[in-house]
């Protein structure tokens, strides 16, 4: 997808958006959108209390998102690429297992309004891994409320983002199996992800950086 714009990296909490997202629009000598997710006043309650918190928290993540995304429906003419670390789409995949049923069908009635006032990326980059690497990473790296994480949650969000991004998928998708990478230090891999990037051809492609791992789905 030379021709791509706009690339959004995806993934469950504790994959490694964020920091992709900046290595590659560096690396693309692009721009990197970022999510705002410390300006969400639900989020550390959500993460104590998820059937109480959870609707609060995923409707002010979707206004936030839609304020962000609008700004890049006109983006700077003279930046090749824009690298977000969020899809908008990603409330439904986070709502699919934090809402009741009345609570997930009036927030999918609201993201349908939204939904077309916001661009549609050229390319998802799908990052996947194994519920045990996710744990360990959060665990590591992730913010303090995000630790000790519920496991059963978190295998919920993996196969929400499985059921998104391999059955609902509404965008041209490259699914990145991460369970034995770094790519902030494995330069070879990271080198071996910008060329699956670039030859994407549309639809749905995998791209594992060693050659015994497979698509997690």
């Amino acid at each position: 997808m030379k021709s791509a714009r706009y690339l959004v990296v995806e993934g469950p909490v504790g994959v490694g958006k964020t920091n992709l997202a900046r290595k590659l629009a560096t690396r693309l000598e692009g721009r990197a959108i970022l999510e705002e997710t410390g300006e969400n006043p639900f989020l550390k309650l959500f993460y104590r209390n998820k059937k109480k918190y959870g609707f609060q928290a995923q409707v002010s993540f979707l206004l936030a998102r839609y304020i962000q995304q609008t700004r890049l429906v006109h983006p700077d003419l003279f930046t090749r690429y824009l690298v977000s670390d969020f899809l908008f789409g990603r409330g439904m995949i986070f709502a699919r297992v934090s809402l009741e049923p009345e609570e997930l069908a009036l927030f999918q009635r609201l993201m349908e309004q939204l939904n077309p006032q916001v661009p549609t990326p050229d390319l998802v980059v799908y990052l996947q891994a194994s519920t045990g690497v996710l744990l360990d990473r959060i665990n590591r790296f992730g913010r303090t409320f995000e630790r000790d994480m519920d496991r059963t949650w978190l295998e919920e969000l993996v196969d929400s983002y499985n059921s998104w991004f391999l059955r609902d998928r509404q965008y041209p998708v490259l699914v990145v199996n991460t369970d034995s990478v770094d790519f902030l230090n494995d330069e070879k891999s990271f080198e071996g992800l910008i060329e699956a990037i670039e030859t994407h051809s549309g639809g749905i492609q995998g791209y594992s950086p060693l050659p015994n791992r497979g698509l997690l789905i």
